[in-house]
């Protein structure tokens, strides 16, 4: 259980360090280069990161409610911007990673 948590918390790590590269680092035409963009991108992120970082069961279902519009816009991204496909990809990997984990969390806590 303690390895899944750890790979859950890793995976949302990725996910707000990606949104940094993704919207303020990385150059046209792949990302935006957009300091506000990759800021505002971040905050929604940074809510329940305390909770996670305390492994408190609540943050992990808050973190996990707060990753599916960042899963739908990578979907979106990839469907309709063929320059950020890449990179929406990445974000799609990284969210869907982090729901895997903290389903297989939950059943080898339930097991």
């Amino acid at each position: 259980m303690k390895r899944w948590s750890q790979l859950m918390l890793a995976a949302y790590l990725c996910t707000l360090a990606w949104q940094a590269i993704w919207h303020g680092l990385l150059p046209q035409p792949y990302g935006s280069q957009n300091a506000w963009l990759a800021i505002f991108a971040c905050l929604p992120l940074l809510i329940p990161l305390i909770g996670l970082l305390r492994m408190n069961y609540r943050s992990m279902i808050w973190a996990g409610l707060l990753l599916i519009p960042y899963f739908t816009i990578g979907i979106m991204e990839a469907w309709s911007n063929p320059l950020q496909r890449l990179p929406a990809l990445v974000q799609v990997i990284l969210v869907a990673f982090y729901l895997f984990a903290f389903r297989k969390r939950n059943q080898c806590r339930s097991a």
